[in-house]
């Protein structure tokens, strides 16, 4: 063997070993701070739908202006409820979470590609609950995306009153 063929070897070791702990990074990670439930009233205040929705945009556009609150007593959307929700909330990477879940960048929700998003799924008597807001990720604690039949709605917290 010559020395031209060990060094190849080992820069392709070393790049798959880079890889490889790369991809030990991606999976979700579970939450337990203070953050990690939702809490509060959300305001619905813009959707989206950068893939297939079986939603229609005027469909859509009727949940704008709606709330979503959630907390530990109960989750209201609209006509949704579920009295007694269990939330399971993962800290992940923002691009490869939404490539592999949804086939979309994050640039579709205006997040950064290496940016840590918590995602909370919604419960309701051990089972995946269905309203809008079962599944929401989260920008930061002022703002977050639900997905809902295909459409992304944005929330964000109400301004204070008075």
């Amino acid at each position: 063997m010559n020395h031209a063929r060990i060094a190849g070897c080992g820069r392709a070791a070393a790049t798959a070993v880079a890889l490889l702990l790369a991809g030990c990074q991606v999976g979700p990670r579970p939450v337990t701070d203070g953050w990690a439930a939702p809490k509060g009233e959300w305001r619905i205040v813009a959707q989206t739908a950068p893939g297939m929705a079986t939603m229609s945009p005027v469909q859509a556009q009727q949940y704008v202006g709606g709330t979503i609150a959630f907390g530990p007593s109960g989750v209201v959307s609209g006509a949704d409820q579920c009295a007694k929700p269990t939330y399971a909330v993962n800290l992940v990477y923002a691009e490869r979470y939404l490539w592999r879940q949804y086939g979309m960048r994050p640039a579709n929700l205006g997040l950064y590609p290496y940016q840590d998003v918590k995602v909370t799924e919604v419960y309701c008597d051990g089972r995946k609950w269905r309203g809008l807001g079962a599944h929401v990720i989260w920008a930061d604690g002022e703002r977050g995306y639900a997905i809902h039949d295909g459409v992304w709605f944005e929330l964000r917290r109400p301004a204070p009153q008075g």
